[in-house]
């Protein structure tokens, strides 16, 4: 810092731009054959010149922390700030500058000491060291380092101290590296160990589901078997009994006594038939077929050991002897009568009181 109280001499750095060189003889015969080059400065209500910004006043920029000056506390924040412009002017305070050529005379506590300070800007990587020195890999590096002696105070040994030597192999190192690899293979195994169990644990899980919703569906169906099985037996006395009622007598009439007489099918699944057998026959082609009462009168017939339930298809199916006995009719339609022969075929319906006396005796 170099305190300058007459303005005159200061003249020299204004209407100048940062980067410009300034010649600094005016300011002094200690500062002949000097150059400065100004880097900045500050005006004197304390606000700081910038770059770039050609003006030799103040201004309000909105700064949002790119271009330095301002520090956002969260990414995206903008703020209007003052900011002072690069050209210098009388309101400057102070300005910043380097020596860019030395003169004959060193500047008191600025270039007079450059001869008893060591310089302490050495290279500090390790392969950096090893290129200044000419070293190979196998050389140590650390006594090659630049340091800085301290002097001891009160008769102590002066003291000697070095910058941290980057990218340095050393044992440690080299066993934080290996225990940093073998840690890295334990988790992978353990996580592999860790996946296979789990997938086994799952695929135990998905096979007991499956056995147990075979295990129900077996059950379920068992359970509808059993039903169906149950089911079976209450069906089967009305399947019995629908065939023993379809079971039917086979009724001949037979000339002689006029009493027909019910024939049961030998055979269970046989279907009942009823034939009615009529004695009479026309003697001649002009003949007239005469009904015997004797078969017209069933009621006269009490068959004792007959079932009312097989006499009831008996009595009710005596119709299907109406083309049986118009056969001989449609053979010579000149001279049969069918009206003869509905008085036989109609008189067995008489047959029911005989079919309900039985009922009576229940």
């Amino acid at each position: 810092m170099v305190e300058i109280d007459d303005e005159k001499k200061m003249r020299i750095f204004y209407d100048k731009r940062i980067s410009e060189e300034v010649a600094a003889d005016p300011l002094g015969d200690e500062f002949k054959g000097y150059v400065f080059k100004i880097t900045g400065g500050f005006d004197k209500q304390g606000f700081a010149m910038k770059q770039g910004i050609l003006l030799n006043h103040r201004v309000r920029l909105l700064m949002n922390g790119k271009s330095g000056h301002y520090k956002p506390k969260r990414d995206g924040c903008r703020k209007r700030k003052s900011i002072r412009g690069c050209i210098t002017g009388a309101d400057i305070s102070t300005v910043n500058v380097i020596i860019v050529k030395r003169g004959p005379a060193d500047l008191p506590k600025l270039t007079d000491k450059d001869s008893d300070r060591p310089s302490t800007r050495g290279p500090k990587r390790a392969n950096h060291i090893r290129k200044v020195w000419g070293l190979t890999k196998k050389d140590d590096v650390r006594p090659y380092v630049v340091k800085r002696k301290i002097p001891g105070k009160d008769g102590k040994k002066d003291k000697f101290k070095s910058p941290k030597i980057q990218r340095l192999i050393t044992p440690a190192l080299r066993h934080r590296t290996a225990r940093a690899v073998t840690l890295k293979k334990r988790r992978h195994e353990k996580s592999l160990k860790e996946a296979s169990d789990y997938a086994a644990l799952l695929g135990g899980l998905r096979d007991k589901k499956r056995s147990a919703l075979l295990s129900k569906k077996r059950e379920l169906k068992s359970t509808a078997e059993r039903k169906s099985e149950a089911a079976k037996p209450a069906t089967k006395p009305e399947a019995v009994k629908k065939g023993a009622a379809a079971k039917t007598a086979k009724t001949v009439a037979k000339p002689s006594g006029g009493v027909t007489k019910p024939k049961v099918a030998k055979a269970a699944g046989d279907k009942p038939k009823v034939v009615a057998k009529t004695a009479a026959k026309p003697a001649a082609a002009g003949a007239k077929p005469v009904a015997k009462p004797a078969a017209a009168k069933p009621a006269a017939a009490k068959p004792a050991a007959a079932k009312p339930a097989a006499a009831k298809p008996a009595a009710t199916k005596p119709a299907a002897a109406k083309p049986a006995a118009a056969k001989p009719a449609a053979a010579k339609p000149a001279t049969a009568k069918p009206a003869a022969a509905k008085p036989a075929a109609t008189k067995p319906a008489a047959a029911k009181p005989a079919a309900t006396k039985p009922a009576a005796k229940k």
